[in-house]
Parts: structure tokens; sequence; C-alpha cells
């Protein structure tokens, strides 16, 4: 099959040949996903409880197998993207060009990831956990790159305001609307080569509205002369415009095309991208039977529920036996040795009733549960987190252990089980952020995203990134900082090195040029130019070169005429003259002044503030 998926690439797609592979892949997944079917089950809490026949209350079932997964996903996967980019070579541009492209296209995640209904990240470290598989979906939203490239023209009647409104609307869209989505579909609507990590072809199996479909085929259809080489069918949703089409999607490195569930072929064109925007893992957690010569996913796409669905019904079995126990005898029934109606009309007048003897009327004896069954459950318990999750890492403490220490180790360990998914999550978001980099290149946009820009000239036709997702304890990091500083301070460790590993920064040659610009600012004729220029904005410059005119001729010996400007002195807020108040501390002491001499050698130099303040 391998060799047959070569040769169809590069051909252009039938109906015939997307149903085929669609066929051909939906066998290879179906158990797969019959498996996930009955773990939705689970998750949901919609199993059920008892076998068939048996007459037991089967409506309350416990939050743990939901509880299980949600909590792995909250606590052991981080969903906030950190993006590494390594310089396309060792010149300081590159250098720039790589530490500028690291949060811009950080930036540029976040924001797709948010533009869709779900976290993108969350929910793909669900789908790892919950089904062992995940995929991930990078895409273009052509109305936006259509709303950025269509520039607003003046209409008739319309007012010169008017127009420059949209005007300037269309300039901030341009600049600011995010074309790219990141999304994590369900990993049943996307059938995907299951042996190879970056897939040939793809087939995303959805429903579409019919209004969608016309559109998109109308859309196209314009576009043909355009010079874009497109084969369309029109489609046409007739009465019901919300009307589902079931429709498969196919992907190559070379095509791109859709068709309907009927096999009506919708529109074929050039994958003009260059790659396959969808890549899926595994969780880590499967692993393939010795007896088995077949290509069947189902023992790779394993999740943490998947061999401990009995223990999990065992558990809520017991759960519910217990609860209905105790429903039993909480409204105990009563027992009569005469008319049970009779002693029921009684009990509706009132309280008191009429009986014969004290023992004509009683409840029925309640059973009383053995110590051992609750200890039954205690192993359920153990034998869940030994095999899922442990409840250390949601940060409740085991029962014995007293020391941050002894919880430290036990998280340390039980946080191993979740390197695989982790190490599978940055993958796939590594791929996502690769792609929007290609499509960046390839199509020339300059975008601005949370006040970073990004452009084909600091990607330098190089896509490769490395994206992380890292879990941060305070104290850990705290730690690790305190020891960056020293190992700085030793010359074991540079600063750059420091700022990536120790304090996460991802902009250090920002960082580098904003030390130097503090640098700068610090001399006092930088300084000096700063404060003219604030004093020139608040109106103060002509007296301030007045008063420095004056201090000049005092120095040389010379006095204003009397009645000049000049000869008023401009008092700070201490009393003093305005240039002996502010610099003072330029020159050593109040008024530009050197300090006393010292009274002995081993007293220091006394100030002349007191003097001054003295009067």
């Amino acid at each position: 099959m391998a060799a047959t998926t070569r040769g169809k690439m590069s051909e252009k797609p039938t109906a015939e040949m997307i149903a085929q592979y669609r066929k051909y892949l939906g066998d290879l997944w179906s158990n797969t996903h019959a498996k996930w079917e009955n773990i939705d089950t689970y998750y949901n809490r919609t199993f059920s409880l008892w076998p068939d026949g048996m007459d037991r209350p089967g409506w309350f079932k416990p939050m743990r197998s939901r509880s299980l997964v949600d909590h792995a996903v909250d606590h052991q996967l981080a969903h906030d993207p950190i993006v590494k980019r390594s310089p396309t070579g060792t010149t300081e541009v590159q250098k720039r060009h790589a530490d500028a492209l690291e949060p811009a296209l950080k930036a540029v995640m976040d924001e797709a990831a948010l533009l869709e209904p779900n976290l993108t990240w969350k929910q793909m470290g669900k789908h790892l956990l919950l089904y062992g598989y995940a995929v991930v979906e990078t895409g273009l939203d052509t109305d936006v790159l259509q709303n950025r490239r269509d520039k607003p023209k003046k209409g008739r009647g319309e007012s010169d305001e008017e127009f420059k409104q949209r005007q300037r609307l269309w300039e901030h869209r341009k600049k600011t609307m995010m074309p790219f989505r990141s999304r994590a579909p369900h990993p049943a609507r996307v059938l995907l080569d299951p042996l190879r990590k970056e897939p040939q072809i793809a087939i995303k199996r959805t429903h579409r509205l019919a209004q969608d479909l016309e559109d998109l085929t109308h859309s196209r259809y314009e576009q043909r002369g355009k010079g874009r080489p497109v084969e369309v069918n029109l489609f046409e949703c007739k009465d019901n415009p919300f009307e589902m089409v079931l429709c498969d999607e196919w992907w190559t490195d070379c095509w791109h095309a859709l068709a309907t569930d009927d096999g009506q072929l919708l529109f074929v064109e050039k994958n003009t991208w260059g790659f396959i925007p969808y890549a899926h893992a595994y969780s880590g957690y499967g692993q393939e039977p010795t007896s088995t010569s077949t290509i069947d996913p189902t023992y790779m796409a394993v999740g943490l529920l998947d061999h401990a669905l009995d223990t999990l019904k065992a558990q809520a079995q017991a759960v519910a036996g217990r609860h209905n126990a105790l429903i039993e005898a909480t409204f105990n029934p009563i027992v009569t040795t005469g008319e049970a109606a009779e002693l029921q009309e009684q009990m509706a007048r009132g309280d008191i009733i009429e009986v014969n003897t004290r023992s004509d009327v009683g409840r029925m004896e309640v059973q009383q549960l053995p110590r051992w069954m609750f200890a039954s459950e205690e192993w359920l318990d153990k034998d869940l987190e030994l095999g899922t999750y442990s409840r250390s890492l949601a940060g409740v403490r085991e029962q014995g252990v007293s020391t941050v220490g002894q919880q430290a180790i036990l998280s340390t360990s039980a946080m191993r089980r979740f390197v695989a998914p982790a190490k599978q999550l940055e993958h796939l978001a590594s791929v996502a952020g690769q792609q929007m980099l290609q499509l960046i290149d390839i199509m020339d946009l300059d975008l601005y995203v949370h006040g970073h820009t990004i452009s084909s000239t600091e990607i330098e036709h190089d896509y490769s990134v490395k994206v992380s997702f890292e879990l941060i304890d305070p104290v850990m990091q705290l730690q690790h900082r305190e020891m960056g500083m020293r190992e700085v301070q030793a010359g074991l460790k540079s600063r750059e090195t420091y700022w990536s590993a120790d304090a996460k920064l991802e902009d250090s040659t920002g960082e580098r040029r904003r030390l130097l610009e503090d640098f700068v600012r610090s001399d006092s004729m930088v300084q000096k130019i700063l404060a003219q220029e604030v004093a020139r904005e608040m109106g103060l410059l002509e007296m301030l070169e007045q008063q420095r005119q004056q201090s000049d001729m005092e120095a040389q010996g010379g006095m204003p005429p009397p009645g000049s400007p000049m000869g008023e002195s401009i008092l700070g807020p201490d009393s003093m003259p305005l240039d002996q108040s502010m610099g003072g501390m330029a020159t050593g002491g109040p008024g530009g002044r050197p300090p006393r001499a010292p009274l002995t050698p081993q007293a220091p130099s006394p100030s002349r503030v007191g003097q001054e303040f003295a009067g």
C-alpha cells in the first residue's frame, strides 16, 4: 500500500479515488473508533452499570472516570506554548531575527488558538490522554485573507468622511487580523496513515452546511479566471440551506479536493501550501501484541482509561450498591401483622396509630454491612491510581507523608507517566508552528500581533522552530534563577544562557538592547538633553536658560543689571536656588560646593546639608 500511496500522491484525485482511500483508511481505524465510543460512555458516565436483565438501580455512577482524565489534563499538561528558534547563521542580524521571531510566533499561536471555541492545546492534551491519539490541523481563514486583500473603493454617493472611516478600518484589519487557525479536530474525523508520523494522504470526513458548500464552490468558480487552476462543480443547496451534507476533504502535498459522500466531486485544485495541514501522534501508552501481523492502530491508541474500564465499573458498582443500602436503611419499610391498608390509612391521619400489641407493627430489619466491604473499595482505589493518575499530583497529600521532600519525591515519580504525552504534544505544536511560518513566507504575509511583527524577512526561508509546554513550579523556578545568577557571577554561565534557561526570556537580543538603552539614559549628558526636552514641553526652558546665564555671570565675577530677570533667584522645593537644589548631588554637595574637610583621619567628611537647611 505504501508504494501505491507514493504513486497516487502526484495524481489528480477523482471521486472514485477518494472513496477508495476513505474506505481503506476507515477500515483500518474502525476497531479504534469503536473502542473510543465505549470510552466515551465512561467519560460521559453513560456506561451500563449492571448486566442486562438484572433489576438493580443503575442511575448513580461516581465521577472517577471523568475526573481521572480532567485532573491529568489540568495538572500535568501545560497549554501555554514557548517558542524556541535557533539563528540561521552566526551574524548579529540573524540572531536578532531569531530572537524577534520567538515572541512573534508565540503571539500568533496564542491568538490562533484563542480564535477556536476550545483551547486548542488543552483539547489536544485531552485527546492524547482520553483516546491515546491526537490530531492537529493548521488552517487559513479565507474570509480574513480576502478582507486583507480587498482595498476599499469609494462608492457612489459616499461622503469623503465615510470613505476615510472604511479605509482606516481596512488598514487596521490588514495589520491585525489573524488568518491562521490551529484546530484540534476529533481524531475520529481525520483519517491518516497510522504508521506514518508525517502522512502523505489525509481525508477529513465531516458534515458541512449546504449553504457553505454552495458559497465555497461559487467562490472558487469565480477565481478560475484569476490565474488559479481549479476545477469546480457548482453545488446548489436547493430548498434547505441548513442541510448537513457529509463530505470528504482530500489532501496530499500536490492536491486538495472536496467530494460529497454520494460521490459528487465539488472541486479539485493544486495544493499551493506545499504540505498537508495535519499532524498526529500517539500517547505512548500502547504496545502492539506479538501475535498480530495486521495493521491495527487500536493497540497503539491507548489512553488513561483503556485498561482501567473493568476497575472503574467495579468501583462504580461498589459505590452504587453501598448507596442503595443507605437508601434502604434510611427509608426502611414498615411491617405489620394486621391489615396493611388499615395501617396506611391510620398513618395518613396522623402520627398516632392504634394497634393491639406493640409487636404488631415494626420496621424491617436493616442489613448490616461487614467492614471488609469498605476495604475492597480501597483496593480498587489503589489499583486505579497505579494504572492512571495519582491523587498526589492533584495536591492531595498521601497518608503518612509529613514532609515537603517526601511529597516532592512521590509527585516527581508520578509525573514521569506523562512525559511521553507531553513530548508528543510539543511535537505537534512544533509542526503547527513550522507550517505557519511556511505559509507566512510563501504568501508573503506581514502580520502584527499583540505588539509583535512577523514577516518573511525574519523567517529567512527557514521554518524550523521548537515549541515546548512547561509546567512551572514557582519555588523551583526561584531556585534555578538564584543558582543561575551565581553561575553568571562566577563566570560559569553567560547572561544569554541565564536569560533563556533560567529566566525563561524569549527575546534575549531585545533584552540586551534594552539594557544598553538604560546605560545610555544613565549618562549625564543624555539626562541633560532629556531634561531640556521635558522643560521645553513644560514651558520652563526659557526660564532655565536665564538662570544658567545668571550663574555664568556670577562665576565670572559680574553682576546682572538691577531689575533684570536674571537677578531674581528661583528657589527649589528646599528653599534653595534652583541650580543648587537640583544640581547639588552631581557635584558632591548642595550648591555644587565640596564637602567640609574631615575632622580626623578616621572621621568621614561632614556634609553641608545641615548647614544649608539651618540657614
